[in-house]
């Protein structure tokens, strides 16, 4: 690869890859996608789930999952999408209302209808109704149309894959199992990158390839690791946070659950925690009792009533020279679980749910570990020439859920690039110029 050079060399295939790849093509630029993991078919099966999910540790007991495959963990994601707001626009310390405005216009954006929803959906939302607690739906990123009878169906919720596809579609190159491990950089400018490219099992080969802008989109687990390897200072030096989440369950005979769309309605209550609905589809609820070594209840899925427990965690933790991440939650935090908890019992309860049961505590993906104006500038360039940063690692609001605020990053960045990548047209020389007019009289 080391014989072509592209226009921009973006580093991982997830929302933000997929984004900017799809976004420059479209304009002409020539692109290389490169993808640490596989271009697996995406399916809700136990084999396709468990060959692309990826665990790693952010702490004792604490693990956070992400996906290695083209389109990256929107194809393990719920859907939920909750619109950046102007507080996310001073954290972040740039405004996306002109991107807000043009991805609303082409994803699959809206509330499920109440025919959508399941029976435990509905049975939570009267039970927290008649406790005081209200239920609101929220936007999902699913194309209703997929739904067949208003039916739960995985291939409804968006996926970056599909970006990447359409990015290819207009010639981008896409390499998959290449693991990128370090920016090749000259005179403090990047000019390409080096990976390792998988050529069967147990062999890989080492290359390089060039181009005029790189963009690192490989996230949380690469991103950071790959500047600090790059001597960019002080990344992660505040922590990060990772929005700590499980899940209470409780059985509820005859209660005829069926498959449906996580967190598609939740309570807020303005206290540092969010209670969800729990309900899901019967294939990730045997993958979640699996994980729990819940073996009683892996056939229980009709009869099952859950509700999820997430907090929004301040920045805190560590993360290592090695791209590694360490976080234990204080005290207040965890008392903000329990406190979630014990609302959520009482729901369940109300509804008639017995034999209560929790899930272990699992973690978002890391965020705010690298921020605009500090590590990056407004146009998230380092202070590495023609080095960018575009993935999760960006996400300044804890509040809101990531994906679609990171496609109008994305959008946003591809703009910048296509500008910063124009050849200015070339001018006669000026002694031409006054010959000319002196011929014209």
């Amino acid at each position: 690869m080391s014989d072509r050079e592209y226009d921009v060399i973006v580093v991982g295939s997830g929302t933000c890859g997929a984004t900017l790849a799809r976004e420059l093509t479209r304009r002409n630029k020539k692109v290389l996608i490169l993808e640490q993991g596989q271009d697996s078919v995406l399916r809700e099966s136990f084999g396709s789930m468990a060959a692309i999910t990826k665990e790693y540790s952010v702490g004792d007991d604490l693990k956070a999952a992400t996906a290695a495959t083209v389109g990256g963990s929107t194809s393990l994601y719920f859907g939920v999408c909750k619109l950046p707001t102007a507080e996310t626009y001073a954290s972040l310390g740039i405004d996306l209302s002109a991107e807000v405005a043009e991805a609303k216009r082409e994803l699959p954006i809206a509330e499920l209808p109440d025919q959508f929803l399941s029976p435990q959906s509905l049975v939570l939302r009267k039970s927290a109704a008649e406790l005081g607690y209200k239920f609101k739906k929220n936007l999902m990123l699913v194309d209703q149309s997929k739904c067949a009878s208003g039916g739960y169906s995985y291939d409804a919720r968006w996926k970056a894959k599909t970006y990447v596809e359409e990015a290819i579609d207009f010639g981008a190159t896409l390499i998959t199992q290449a693991t990128v491990t370090r920016v090749l950089v000259e005179g403090g400018r990047a000019i390409g990158v080096e990976y390792k490219h998988k050529q069967g099992f147990m062999r890989s080969k080492l290359c390089t390839a060039r181009g005029k802008r790189i963009v690192l989109s490989a996230g949380a687990l690469v991103t950071p690791k790959l500047l600090i390897d790059c001597g960019i200072k002080n990344i992660g030096d505040r922590g990060f946070f990772c929005k700590p989440a499980y899940m209470v369950c409780g059985t509820v005979p005859g209660l005829g659950a069926t498959d449906t769309f996580v967190g598609n309605q939740d309570i807020e209550l303005g206290k540092g925690f969010s209670l969800g609905d729990g309900a899901m589809s019967s294939l990730l609820f045997k993958l979640v009792m699996l994980a729990n070594l819940r073996w009683r209840y892996l056939f229980s899925f009709s009869n099952i009533l859950s509700m999820g427990i997430l907090i929004y965690d301040s920045m805190g933790g560590v993360v290592g020279k090695d791209g590694s991440y360490r976080k234990q939650l204080p005290p207040a935090e965890l008392q903000k679980l329990q406190e979630a908890e014990q609302i959520a019992v009482k729901i369940l309860e109300n509804a008639g749910a017995k034999n209560i049961f929790r899930t272990k505590l699992m973690a978002g993906i890391p965020g705010g570990t690298i921020r605009i104006k500090e590590h990056v500038d407004e146009n998230m360039q380092t202070d590495i020439g023609n080095l960018y940063v575009c993935d999760h690692s960006l996400m300044s609001d804890v509040m809101i859920t990531p994906t679609f605020t990171l496609i109008c990053l994305a959008k946003r960045l591809a703009k910048h690039l296509t500008a910063s990548l124009q050849v200015p047209p070339a001018r006669a020389p000026r002694r031409l110029e006054v010959v000319a007019r002196m011929r014209s009289r």
